[in-house]
């Protein structure tokens, strides 16, 4: 996690506004190109909640941000762990593009999807929109100059994939205020997407075992919730067993480690990160509002 400072605008976005079109800039000196529009901003935030259309292009819907490299290279945030930080806050090389600037079309090239061509719109200042007509999809970035993004705030508004890019979180350290609660004999944490639903699996498994050989107990669904405290959140597990539930409230300790405390008992875990995964083609984000506030009871074992 990296802080800057910016206010984030909350723009009302009109998506009937007109398609970029090619214009001569020797007739017009206000002309702006459609690889300098691109290049105009050093990153465009991927507003996933604006994206419309039952189609996905995953390098695209992954990504949080993505910038245009005036080498033609397009880098994209896929990850919160190290985000701010990663490839000096540009994220990560995920491939090349080329613009067809008659066309008003921007071609990019992932290095592991291949290549997929977008209708580029501009919407306002600060907006354009990314249209591929192969899977029916238009996404919406919001473009900013590096140091008015507001990493931190980014970050904390996405922990609910914080959450899904380690293979698994196991506990180190437990301070039991009530032994008795069921939480206590489950040694491990996964987050995942599964279909539409952010999903969790838990393990009973000894802490020392390898991520490989954890075997998964329980399964389930969960959410992030805001508190008062940006920096804390509450973490709901709804389980499949028995409509069972648990709920902590989530601070982030670092970029491996994080604290839960349940907020029924008070008991403490703090658990770490294995297995980083940097760049996982299955992985997307979900579309808010995602999940049902399902009321569900703890099975008590």
């Amino acid at each position: 996690m990296k802080k800057w400072t910016f206010i984030l605008l909350l723009t009302s976005l009109v998506l009937s506004s007109c398609r970029w079109e090619y214009r001569d800039d020797s007739l017009d000196d206000n002309a702006i190109g459609l690889t300098d529009l691109l290049q105009s901003y050093d990153l465009w935030y991927v507003d996933i909640d604006q994206a419309t259309g039952p189609g996905d292009v995953g390098f695209v819907s992954r990504a949080f941000t993505m910038s245009f490299m005036p080498n033609h290279e397009v880098y994209a945030n896929n990850n919160m762990a190290g985000f701010g930080y990663s490839g000096d806050g540009y994220g990560i090389s995920i491939g090349t593009y080329r613009v067809y600037e008659r066309d008003g079309i921007v071609s990019i090239t992932d290095d592991i999807a291949g290549t997929y061509d977008f209708e580029v719109a501009q919407i306002d200042q600060y907006t354009i929109s990314l249209t591929n007509r192969a899977e029916n999809v238009t996404y919406i970035l919001i473009g900013y100059q590096q140091s008015e993004f507001d990493y931190d705030g980014v970050f904390y508004d996405n922990v609910v994939y914080f959450l899904q890019e380690y293979e698994a979180w196991t506990k180190y350290y437990a301070d039991l205020v009530s032994p008795s609660e069921p939480f206590v004999s489950e040694n491990h944490l996964q987050f995942y997407v599964s279909g539409n639903r952010n999903s969790f699996a838990s393990s009973e498994s000894a802490i020392n075992v390898p991520v490989t050989q954890i075997y998964w107990d329980y399964t389930g669904d969960y959410e992030v919730l805001n508190t008062s405290n940006e920096n804390r959140k509450e973490l709901r597990l709804y389980y499949d067993i028995n409509n069972d539930r648990e709920e902590f409230i989530l601070k982030i300790i670092d970029d491996q480690h994080i604290r839960l405390k349940n907020i029924l008992t008070g008991n403490i875990y703090k658990l770490e990160g294995r297995g980083y995964i940097q760049y996982r083609p299955a992985a997307k984000r979900l579309k808010r509002p995602n999940f049902k506030n399902f009321t569900r009871k703890r099975y008590l074992k």
